[in-house]
């Protein structure tokens, strides 16, 4: 019974450490300032509330009015010492976190409305989505020697969604059977098979083309 009556305490006591810790010390721990080369981002997390910081000043002046009354009647408190020492300490520490959590706070503002600037200005570059999937049109096809069909390719992002203005480059397997240009225009030369493909980044596309003989 003693060894969990012991554990108990220990628990208790270092859940009372981590709860102050954590009551003390917000602007620390809780408050996030605006990444490095926030400048340049179309858009970015940090903590625009003084909440935190709020906390750690109401900590600080709990602690001092502590220390204080501990110092004036020293004989109604059991190490009065003590509790002065560290009232006092508690209250440096959450008076510094106040002070970081306000600074953080301010620059995020800041680095908010800067944004909201460029991005009222049309400087905050698109956001590029990348290719996830390329689908050509018609996905086959039969041509005479001779003859030509414009190919059509769309890129899809992950979710689906067509990606615009995407850039494609063109290939055929064989160009003695059918060539196809930058614009997806293929050509039929020979009869046979071949395979027609578009590339956006590192997602290919491919078409089927017969070429029969001419008649």
């Amino acid at each position: 019974m003693k060894t969990e009556r012991c554990v108990a305490r220990t628990a208790a006591v270092a859940l009372v450490g981590c709860l102050t810790i954590v009551s003390s010390a917000c602007g620390f721990i809780f408050s996030h300032a605006p990444p490095d080369g926030h400048e340049q981002m179309n858009s970015f997390s940090c903590t625009e509330s003084n909440a935190g910081p709020i906390v750690d000043i109401v900590w600080a002046g709990l602690n001092v009015v502590g220390a204080v009354q501990a110092a004036s009647d020293p004989d109604a408190y059991v190490n009065s010492s003590q509790i002065v020492a560290v009232g006092l300490s508690w209250g440096v520490v959450s008076s510094a976190a106040a002070a970081v959590g306000f600074n953080k706070s301010n620059r995020c503002r800041a680095a908010k409305r800067q944004l909201g600037e460029r991005q009222a200005r049309g400087l905050v570059a698109p956001v590029v989505s990348i290719p996830r999937g390329v689908v050509i049109a018609p996905s086959a096809d039969t041509l005479r020697v001779g003859e030509r069909v414009q190919l059509v390719a769309t890129a899809h992002s992950s979710g689906g969604a067509v990606i615009p203005q995407s850039i494609f480059t063109w290939t055929s397997s064989n160009d003695a059977i059918a060539s196809v240009n930058g614009a997806g225009l293929v050509t039929a030369h020979a009869a046979g098979s071949v395979v027609i493909a578009a590339r956006a980044a590192d997602v290919v596309g491919t078409a089927s083309v017969l070429v029969l003989p001419p008649r």
